[in-house]
């Protein structure tokens, strides 16, 4: 069955110049507003680790210890992280003695070392108070201006973007996406938010030292993964944190490699 379709003449409608303007912003706002999105644009955000390796038996450690509590209040997606090393538990101060730092152990001492096997650029060496930032460079932990150079100069896209969510049960489930090509591990790192100290012997003797993010454990999330760009992969981890807790997420293809990508845990 055959149709006509008879020809309508269009009229047309004389339009102000302000009419016009009105139709033109309204058109370019609609256009920016249905613009699509690359599916990594927000997740690839710069990452900053600052790796902080201290001690209570330090006397020139307060000043990084205090650095680091104001890195953490101007930034709260930095990722920060406080080390204490056990090697000056035994050293004695003279009549002071020595003091024996209760967060210290032999496993952040061996990951400062491990970091200084490898070449860093800034200061490298096995020494307190030092400050890595995104696995790659090293600096005197109060050293504020190199530092914080370190950290203008370390802001490149991630190559590991890292979603956590909260799950019921105290889970949480980590999406890793690969922006590159990539191989990685992920690494849970559990920490107390603030301990206030009053030391009673060695450097720091009648002192009291406020720390921040100090480490308590640092464990592998499942195997190492690897993926082409683009690739989405998901974990579950049993997260069981205690009052005054917080937690953090690193990706690295080795324990002590440049960091890939890294984010902090939600708090409830």
């Amino acid at each position: 069955m055959s149709r006509n379709y008879s020809a309508t003449r269009l009229q047309a409608v004389p339009v102000s110049h302000g009419q016009f303007s009105l139709l033109l912003f309204t058109f370019l706002i609609l256009l920016m507003a249905y613009q699509p999105v690359r599916a990594d644009q927000s997740s690839s955000k710069p990452v900053s680790v600052v790796e902080l390796f201290t001690s209570h038996g330090c006397s020139s450690c307060p000043p990084a210890d205090e650095y680091l509590a104001s890195l953490i209040a101007q930034d709260d997606s930095l990722v920060a992280l406080e080390f204490h090393v056990d090697y000056w538990n035994q050293l004695v101060h003279g009549a002071a003695g020595n003091w024996v730092d209760p967060f210290s152990s032999r496993e952040f001492t061996d990951r400062q070392r491990a970091y200084n096997a490898r070449p860093l650029d800034g200061r490298p060496g096995v020494y307190t108070p030092q400050i890595v930032v995104n696995g790659q460079y090293a600096a005197v932990g109060s050293d504020r201006r190199r530092i914080n150079r370190f950290l203008d100069k370390a802001k490149a896209p991630a190559q590991i973007a890292l979603q956590v969510e909260p799950q019921e049960d105290k889970q949480l489930t980590v999406q890793v996406k690969h922006l590159e090509k990539s191989r990685t591990r992920l690494w849970l790192v559990v920490y107390d938010l603030h301990e206030r100290t009053d030391i009673t012997a060695g450097e720091n003797k009648n002192v009291t030292i406020d720390n921040h993010h100090i480490v308590k454990s640092m464990t592998q999330i499942g195997k190492t993964l690897t993926g082409d760009a683009g690739l989405t992969q998901q974990l579950s981890v049993n997260v069981n944190l205690a009052d005054g807790e917080g937690c953090s997420i690193l990706a690295q293809a080795v324990l002590t490699g440049p960091v890939q990508g890294a984010v902090n845990c939600p708090r409830s």
